[in-house]
């Protein structure tokens, strides 16, 4: 799995959700941009007797992703599922955001999915129920304040996994969107414990594309956009 500039990929599943994943029975593999994030995750997962197999790579550098997502395959013993849930935002106005920066975001919000998932799909080609999957949010017609580049990036992705879905399909290998409509934070609105539990019924239903949560509640009518952890 992936947030943020990271990339994961469990058994192989590579997090939010690598407890929820391990919890399970898979062999957990992540690729970080960062090796303390790979230590933190190490750290907090080692209580509850899960070990990850990690290297660190960044989803700008696509050969550099592909060579580490083929590392921690060969190392987990294979894929089942890759999590892709790298995300940049960089504030800035529609009117007002340079476009290298809008080029700056969807290097990491869409052409590094891209990376991730042909990567990927080389490794999943014949596993049983083979898995990709990309965190994502609803299309803004009006993006929350300062998020105008991050929403054309998750636009871009959208339009991307729906292109992507039917070739993958053809090969044997589920390519699902994750929708987190609000904030992911401890106090909600989306609690980290069932955002794990989506990502876990994202890749253990049976059918479906699309898999949103949402708030069970909303205090305004546009909501955040997702993983403002």
């Amino acid at each position: 799995m992936v947030p943020k500039t990271e990339q994961r990929c469990p058994r192989g599943a590579v997090r939010g959700h690598d407890d929820r994943y391990g919890q399970e029975g898979f062999t957990l593999g992540v690729v970080s941009r960062s090796a303390d994030t790979l230590s933190r995750l190490r750290d907090e997962l080692a209580p509850a007797g899960l070990a990850v197999a990690g290297t660190v790579a960044d989803v700008t550098d696509a050969p550099g992703l592909t060579r580490a997502i083929e590392r921690i395959s060969a190392e987990i013993g294979g894929l089942t599922v890759c999590v892709y849930n790298a995300k940049l935002s960089i504030r800035g106005a529609a009117l007002t955001v340079p476009p290298a920066t809008l080029n700056q975001t969807l290097a990491v919000n869409v052409t590094g999915a891209l990376a991730a998932i042909q990567a990927a799909a080389a490794a999943l080609v014949q596993r049983p129920a083979a898995t990709i999957l990309v965190t994502s949010a609803s299309p803004r017609t009006q993006p929350v304040a300062g998020r105008f580049a991050l929403s054309v990036g998750k636009a871009g992705l959208g339009a991307l996994v729906e292109a992507l879905r039917p070739t993958l399909a053809a090969q044997g290998i589920r390519l699902r969107t994750v929708v987190l409509d609000g904030r992911v934070a401890p106090a909600g609105p989306l609690r980290p414990d069932a955002v794990a539990d989506h990502f876990w019924q994202a890749f253990a239903a049976p059918r479906g594309d699309v898999f949103r949560l949402a708030p069970a509640r909303r205090d305004t009518s546009v909501a955040q956009l997702p993983l403002e952890v």
